[in-house]
Order: structure tokens, then sequence, then C-alpha cells
């Protein structure tokens, strides 16, 4: 296995701190609704009364942190399945940074996020009938 360069260091250490930062704030957040109860609103909901395909994330982020799977699901199902493979992407991406300094999109990437995409929008249709 090949040691690390000087440059591939310094883009550990910004991708930990980058990492710990999101990581944080999550937690914080979740800390936050927990002792207060008061969570950000979705301001689309509040405009239309439609859920969009975000609707619910934070409250599965809390059933998962509570280990309730079944609810999770209840709050978002789409971004329940899709967050193993949006974590092994993030991973996949953090590698190629790690090593090679940048991070051009790959054709099963751009995939990923049409696919995403147009099941974030028939889950949207579908939620809201």
């Amino acid at each position: 296995m090949k040691k690390l360069d000087l440059e591939q260091k310094k883009r550990i250490k910004k991708l930990f701190t980058v990492t710990g930062a999101v990581l944080g704030g999550g937690i914080g957040y979740m800390l936050f609704v927990k002792l207060t109860g008061w969570g950000i609103p979705c301001v689309f909901y509040l405009a239309t009364g439609l859920q969009c395909p975000g609707c619910g994330i934070s409250r599965m982020f809390m059933a998962l942190a509570q280990g309730d799977i079944l609810m999770a699901a209840q709050y978002n199902l789409l971004v329940l399945c899709l967050l193993p493979f949006g974590v092994a992407l993030a991973c996949y991406k953090a590698w190629q940074y790690v090593h090679t300094g940048n991070t051009p999109m790959k054709i099963f990437e751009k995939a990923f996020y049409i696919v995403a995409f147009l099941l974030c929008m028939l889950f949207f249709i579908l939620r809201n009938q």
C-alpha cells in the first residue's frame, strides 16, 4: 500500500473537518429539536399544503437515531431508501478527492442523480394524492 503524500494528508484533514462540522451541526440540531420540540418547518408545505420530497427528513433522522427504522420509513421512505446509496457515493467521492484532489463526475454518478431526481418527482406525486 502506497503512503499518502503531504497534499493527500491535507485533503484528509480538510475532509474530516468538514465532515465533523456537518455531523456536529446535525447532532446539535437533533438535540435542539429533542429539547425544545421546535424544528425547521418546510416552507413549501407552509405555502402549498403539499409535502415536498424532503418533508419528514428531520423526523426520519430522529427516528433512526433512536433505532426505529419502521418509524423512519413512515416519515420519509424515499430518503431512507436512498441513504445507503448516498453514503456509498459520498465515501467514493471522499476517496477520489483524497487520492486525486478532484472529483470528476462519472457516468454512474450522473445515472444515480437522474434516477434519484425522477424518484423524488414520483414520490412527490404519490405522497400528495
